[in-house]
C-alpha cells in the first residue's frame, strides 16, 4: 500500500498541500493590519507538464542502497511539555483586584498619537492583550505593569525601525490606555477529573500513556521519512542527471503560480507573503526558495521514472482512488476537480517507487 505521506522535495499534489499548510501558518500569524488588506488578488494559472521532457539520466545502483534508520526514543519529560501544552491551551482568565503581572490578559481602551494626530490602526476599545504576548510595540506591554482597573496609563513609545508601516517607521508615538479589567491566567491541574472531563480516558496514567505512544509513532514516521530521503539521495549521487532548463523553467512558473496564488487566498501579494513565509524579500525568496525547488522537482522526476521504467511500475485507476479516499474526496473526479491528472499520477508514481526503493534497501 502506498504511504499517504511521503516527501523527499517538493512536488505536485505534495507542493501544494504543504504551501497550502505553510500559507496558512504564515497567514495566521501576520498582523492584523496585513490580514485586513484586500483579498482580491490575482490568481495565475499553472500549467499541465505532461508533455514536458525533463532531460536525461543514467540510472546509478538503486537496490541494496545501504542506510541507517535513527534510533527513536521518547522521554518522559516529552511526554510532559506536550501535556503542559494542552493544559494551556485549556487555561481559562478570572478577574482579579491587583496590578498587571506577566501573563496577566488585561481588557484595554487605547488611543494612539503621532505628533497629536491619532494614526490609523492605532486605536480599540475593548482590547484583550495578554501581557507578554509581544503583541504590541516594545514598551507597551512592560509600560501596563503595575497598573489597576480603572487606571489610564499614557506610553510613550517608538515604532522600530523597519514596521511594515512605513509611515510609523522609527516614528515616536503617545498611546494613552484605559485598563478596564485584569484577569489572571488559571492553568488547570493534571488529575484524573480534568483527564475524564477533557479526554476519552479515566486516569493519567492512561492520558499519558496515550501521549507516548502517539509520540513514538510521530518519531518513527519522522524517522521513516529520514531513511527514505537518504535512499534517494544516494541513489541520485549515483546516477548522472542532466535536467532540462525548458523543464526547470515550466516548473518553475508553476511553483511560482502555486505560492502567489496561496498569498492572493490570505489577501497578501507574494512580496508579503515572503515575508511572513520565509523572512526575506520577493526576489530572494524566488532565488533561494522557488528556483530550487523547481530544479529539484525535475531532477526528482528523473530518477522516479527511470526507476518505474527499469522495475515496470506502473499506476491503476485502483492506486488513484486510493489517494482520494486518504484525502477526504468522494471520488477520484473530485479530487481531480482541485489537482491535475498529472500531479495526481506524479504523487502516486513517487510513492509507488518510494515504497519500492525501501523495500529492496539495506536498513541498518
Amino acid at each position: 500500500m502506498m504511504k499517504k505521506f511521503f516527501k523527499v522535495c517538493m512536488c505536485g499534489l505534495v507542493a501544494a498541500a504543504l504551501i497550502s499548510g505553510c500559507g496558512k501558518k504564515a497567514a495566521e500569524e501576520e498582523t492584523t493590519e496585513v490580514a485586513t488588506e484586500s483579498s482580491a488578488q490575482e490568481t495565475l494559472a499553472t500549467a499541465d507538464l505532461s508533455g514536458v521532457d525533463n532531460g536525461t539520466i543514467t540510472l546509478g545502483q538503486y537496490k541494496n542502497v545501504e542506510v541507517t534508520k535513527d534510533a527513536v526514543e521518547v522521554t518522559e519529560d516529552e511526554v510532559n511539555q506536550i501535556i503542559q501544552g494542552e493544559l494551556e491551551r485549556s487555561a481559562t482568565y478570572e478577574e482579579v483586584d491587583r496590578v498587571v503581572q506577566d501573563g496577566d490578559q488585561v481588557n484595554l481602551d487605547y488611543a494612539g498619537t503621532k505628533d497629536g494626530v491619532a494614526f490609523e490602526g492605532g486605536t480599540a476599545e475593548g482590547y484583550d492583550l495578554t501581557i507578554g504576548s509581544g503583541q504590541f510595540i516594545e514598551g507597551f506591554e512592560e509600560g501596563l505593569k503595575g497598573a489597576k482597573k480603572g487606571d489610564k496609563v499614557s506610553l510613550d513609545l517608538t515604532f522600530p525601525e523597519g514596521y511594515q508601516n512605513a509611515e510609523l517607521s522609527g516614528q515616536a508615538v503617545v498611546f494613552d490606555v484605559t485598563v478596564n479589567t485584569v484577569k489572571e491566567k488559571k492553568v488547570p491541574e493534571l488529575n484524573d477529573a480534568y483527564v475524564q472531563e477533557k479526554t476519552e480516558f479515566k486516569t493519567v496514567d492512561e492520558y499519558k500513556e496515550d501521549k507516548m505512544q502517539t509520540l513514538l509513532l510521530e518519531k518513527n514516521q519522522q524517522a521513516e521519512q529520514k531513511v527514505q530521503g537518504d535512499i534517494f539521495n544516494i541513489v541520485l549521487e549515483g546516477s548522472t542527471v542532466e535536467p532540462k532548463q525548458e523543464a526547470i523553467d515550466a516548473n518553475y512558473n508553476n511553483v511560482l503560480a502555486t505560492y502567489t496564488n496561496q498569498a492572493a487566498a490570505y489577501g497578501m501579494d507574494l512580496a508579503t507573503f515572503a515575508g511572513a513565509l520565509a523572512g526575506m524579500d520577493v526576489e530572494a525568496f524566488k532565488e533561494t526558495v522557488l528556483k530550487p525547488q523547481a530544479e529539484g522537482m525535475v531532477t526528482q522526476r528523473l530518477v522516479i521514472n527511470a526507476v518505474a521504467e527499469a522495475e515496470g511500475i506502473t499506476i491503476s485507476d485502483d492506486d488513484r482512488q486510493e489517494v482520494a479516499d486518504q484525502m477526504g474526496y468522494e471520488s477520484v473526479e473530485k479530487l481531480l476537480e482541485i489537482a491535475s491528472q498529472y500531479d495526481l499520477d506524479d504523487y502516486i508514481m513517487t510513492n509507488k517507487v518510494m515504497d519500492f526503493l525501501t523495500e529492496n534497501a539495506v536498513i541498518k
